[in-house]
């Protein structure tokens, strides 16, 4: 089921879940810390050499299986139904602002709920490359205190997407025996959030940034390398380019 024909898989669903609305409120708290953490990805740089120098398989890596505008029109139910036993989540742009704690709106909080009521609060994870990475949380405080404030758990790591070894880190906080082809993988990133979830051989489901975020509020290097892996990505589907197959969605 190729990306184009994703109508059903990203149709809205139609549940409404208030569990989270406690997690919709206003304020930010990563800090420059955080911040500093995304300013250097040498394995998503790699990669996008990789992909600019031809490597059509690199490319093939940065195409998410299915597009849509936020976590509020991911269809959950649908993707249970198709096998997917868990989801993972960046957290800059997919779930709330950048370096906020807070979920974007109520509509993400309550969609949200609904995929902890479809999957479990034991199989939806967050892997950002702030929340949870230790060289920037080394104990893990701030991902339990996130984990509490959302109800659904921040996995802790110390490779950075789209380095492959962060996803052997994040399926440890999964149920054993969790498999990486029954993940989804939600985020905004091409080449680090698509891209190390279909490394892995998950599903995965690109977002949109969240409109109406102040362009301070992340790092101009950020800035940067998201608008070069629009362009690109762009450009290598004009050529051709798709995302790998996926066994559950053919």
């Amino acid at each position: 089921m190729a990306s184009s024909s994703m109508s059903s898989v990203s149709a809205r669903s139609s549940a409404s879940g208030g569990g989270f609305s406690r997690a919709f409120r206003i304020s930010a708290s990563f800090g420059s810390s955080a911040a500093a953490s995304q300013s250097w990805n040498a394995a998503g740089v790699t990669l996008a050499a990789r992909a600019i120098l031809f490597d059509n398989k690199a490319r093939s890596l940065t195409l998410p299986h299915i597009q849509v505008k936020s976590v509020v029109d991911v269809d959950w139910s649908l993707l249970k139904r198709r096998g997917m036993t868990g989801v993972l989540l960046d957290k800059d742009h997919t779930l709330t602002a950048p370096y906020s704690d807070d979920l974007y709106s109520k509509e993400v909080a309550d969609a949200m709920s609904r995929c902890v009521t479809c999957f479990g609060r034991e199989n939806v994870w967050v892997l950002s490359n702030s929340a949870g990475l230790r060289s920037y949380d080394p104990h893990g405080h701030e991902a339990a205190r996130l984990s509490n404030l959302w109800g659904f758990g921040v996995a802790t790591h110390t490779y950075r997407k789209p380095d492959p070894r962060c996803i052997d880190e994040a399926l440890q906080a999964f149920p054993a025996g969790t498999e990486a082809s029954r993940v989804v993988f939600v985020g905004d990133r091409s080449l680090t959030d698509v891209a190390v979830g279909n490394a892995a051989g998950m599903v995965t489901v690109q977002v949109s940034p969240f409109p109406g975020v102040r362009a301070d509020a992340e790092s101009l290097t950020t800035r940067f390398s998201r608008r070069v892996e629009q362009c690109l990505t762009s450009m290598w589907r004009g050529q051709g380019a798709q995302a790998p197959t996926h066994p559950f969605l053919v």
